[in-house]
Parts: C-alpha cells; structure tokens; sequence
C-alpha cells in the first residue's frame, strides 16, 4: 500500500475551507486505499486558542474520522500583524519538518496545501528526503495575496522573501493544482510550470442545504417579518467587510432589515472598529460558530453578500463561501471582478457590482427586498447549480484519479 503524507495546517475541527478541502481530500485518498497521513497544526485556527480537548497537549497522534493525523506544535496567537503571522507560520513548518524527520515512516508522495506557504516549504524539503514526488496545491496565489490595502507593499522585504519563495516551490514541485483556471493561468505565467491542473473548489451538499426554521439554533432564528443580509466566513484579509457594515448602515431606515455577520479571525479587531466608528443599528456579529451548524444560519438569511478586496490575486480565486451560500438555497450579492464574478453571473443565482460598490449592494438588497419575485428567481437556480457542478465528492474523485495517474 502507498503511503501519502498530506500536509495541511489547518484540519478539523478547525473551520474554514483550507481545513474542510484537506479532509475531503484526505479522506477519498485513504477510502481508495492509500495509506494517508495527514500533518497539521494542534488546532486553535481562527482564534488563536487550542480547541477543547487539546489544551494540555503540544503533540498529538489520533484517527480523526477515519484518517491518522498528526498534530504538532504551534505557537498559538491572533495573527494580528506581520511578526505574529510569520511566528504562527514558522513554528509550524519547524515543528511539522522536525515530526516527520523524527519518525521511521517513509512516504511515497507529499501533499502540501498552501497558504499558508510554510507548510508546503516543509513539504518540499521532506520530498527530499524521502525521494518521493511532491505535489503543491495552490488555493490562493500567496504572496500576492498579501499585496492590497493596508497590508504590504509590493517593494517589502516581506514581499520580496514570499515570491522568492513562491517560485521556488514552484520549481521543486512535480505537479501543481490549482482551483480556479484564472488562478493556473498566473502559476505558468509565473513559473513557465506546465505540469500543472485544475481541482475547483466546491461544497459538500449533503451538509449544505436549506435547513428548516423549527431546526436552526437559538441564535439563528428571527422574528416574524424580518429581512436578513448574511455573511459567513472568515475575517481576513480576502474578504471587504467594510462594504457591507456601510450598506447596513445605508439601510438602516428600514427596520425589518437585519444584517448578520458569523465568523472570526484575525480581523475581528478591524471589525469592531467599524461598527464603533460607523454604528450601524441593524448589524447582529455573532462569532463564530462550529461548521455543522453553519448551513442552519445560512438557512436564515434571505440574501447573503460575499464582499471580496481587489487585487490581482484576488481576480483569481472564488471563496467557498460563495458555492455553500448556494447549496442552502441562498441567492447572493458579490462584490468581486474575475473569475467570482464570472461564475456569479454564469449561476443565474447571484447579483454582481464591483469590489467595494457598497452603495449597489445597498440599493439592491432594498429592491430584493420589495420585491419577492426577483428574490425567488434568484433562489430557483442556486442549488441545481453547485449540485451539477461543485460537489465536494465530484472533486474528491478527481484527486483520486490525479494521485493514480502518478504511477506511484
């Protein structure tokens, strides 16, 4: 039996859609019968604090829904700013190269996801080691990325270290996958690299799906008469929340709007500063909330709005978010240009204006509201669309065909 080591920082039970891409990935692998070992962080992702059962323990060895993983050490912080970040990310490519070097297992091929990038620096170097191929995947074209406002610039030494690294990775890498064609696109532009293929990205339909009101959480019900405005996600760098507390407060005229933000991160301070300065009435931040319980609050929402910055790499990726808004029967607003907003317009389920047009997203969320018909055709398509197109199990079984098209 082959044996593949998957390395991903992030892995359940922390959330986001690096984490639920890599044991999707990790359990097709091991169902098709690759021996697979995943290496990922202990888990403290988005809030920078060990999760319930492991708290006292800096290194862990378990079976996690059928697949071994291994947990190493990380030094645990909110990623507030570059020395955080880089702490985070360092101390786990260290810990995660000197796991694997310590044990007598040997691998015939490593997985890296990235970002973050660090954990695929680990990858490529233990490729070495073992002799074995290594496969990067790509989900956001990291450090560009990083380039947009209020972050870095273009001439930072920080900057100037992630694209040497990004284009040695490229170089080591025997394969790299991308999940967006725009995004392969700029990988061979940059790395002349043409062993290079595309898995989209997608969603798991049987979690996601409209979920009735008798069965939502607490927190996720509403009262009569009220129209709710959803975000779901991450607070980070990709995502424009500042559009969307400026559309509330547009709104706020009307009292039976109500607008809903669920998740955390390393932005939630920037968060509470906007709705300090800018004090909507109408906007309920309710933290973040575990994964199964996701689809019960996009549930609730009559119009969700995936607000996205504008950068060159950003152009080229679609957010998670946007297929699961879907799934749930959920039409949606985006605020995006490239290929997020070409799969918005190609669902017939989603509105687009450009990144930042917050004054659109207002006006329309008004409209959509006065007027139920256009709301529903919206809704008609939403989830035919990802069901024919974006299913998780769909792209599982395409990395099961790319991993034994390698011969190994």
């Amino acid at each position: 039996m082959k044996r593949i080591l998957y390395i991903s920082q992030y892995y359940p039970p922390e959330v986001g859609a690096g984490a639920v891409r890599a044991e999707v990935m990790a359990q097709a692998l091991s169902a098709a019968g690759y021996e697979v070992q995943v290496l990922a962080e202990r888990p403290n992702y988005p809030l920078g604090q060990p999760y319930p059962g492991y708290k006292n323990h800096s290194y862990i060895e378990e079976t996690y829904q059928g697949v071994p993983v291994t947990r190493t050490w990380v030094a645990m912080n909110r990623r507030r700013n570059l020395w955080e970040q880089m702490v985070f990310y360092l101390t786990f490519m260290v810990s995660s190269l000197f796991t694997v070097l310590q044990s007598t297992q040997r691998y015939d091929l490593v997985i890296a996801t990235s970002p973050p990038i660090f954990g695929a620096i680990s990858g490529a170097l233990l490729s070495q080691w073992f002799g074995c191929p290594f496969v990067l995947e790509v989900r956001d074209l990291w450090p560009d990325s990083a380039v947009k406002k209020e972050l870095y610039s273009h001439d930072s030494w920080f900057i100037r270290l992630g694209r040497q690294v990004e284009a040695w990775l490229y170089r080591r890498a025997d394969h790299v996958i991308a999940v967006t064609d725009a995004a392969e696109t700029i990988i061979q532009s940059k790395s002349g690299h043409r062993r290079t293929s595309i898995i989209w990205n997608g969603v798991n339909t049987e979690l996601f799906k409209e979920i009735p009101s008798d069965l939502w959480p607490e927190d996720a019900k509403k009262r009569e008469g009220t129209f709710r405005v959803g975000y779901v996600g991450s607070l980070g760098q990709i995502h424009d929340i500042e559009s969307f507390i400026r559309a509330a407060k547009a709104v706020e005229h009307d009292s039976n709007i109500e607008f809903m933000i669920v998740g955390d991160g390393g932005q939630q301070d920037q968060l509470q500063n906007l709705l300090e300065t800018i004090q909507p009435q109408n906007v309920n931040w309710v933290g973040l909330k575990p994964h199964e319980e996701v689809p019960s609050f996009m549930s609730s929402f009559d119009l969700a709005v995936n607000p996205i910055h504008d950068s060159e790499a950003f152009r080229s990726i679609i957010t998670v978010k946007f297929y699961e808004y879907l799934a749930c029967e959920v039409p949606v607003i985006c605020l995006a240009s490239g290929v997020q907003e070409r799969l918005a317009n190609t669902s017939g389920a989603a509105i687009t204006h450009p990144p930042g047009d917050w004054k659109s997203l207002a006006a329309d969320i008004l409209r959509l509201k006065n007027n139920p018909n256009d709301l529903k055709e919206l809704q008609s398509p939403a989830r035919t669309f990802v069901e024919r197109n974006y299913s998780r199990s769909s792209q599982a079984a395409q990395m099961v065909d790319f991993v034994d098209s390698l011969d190994l």
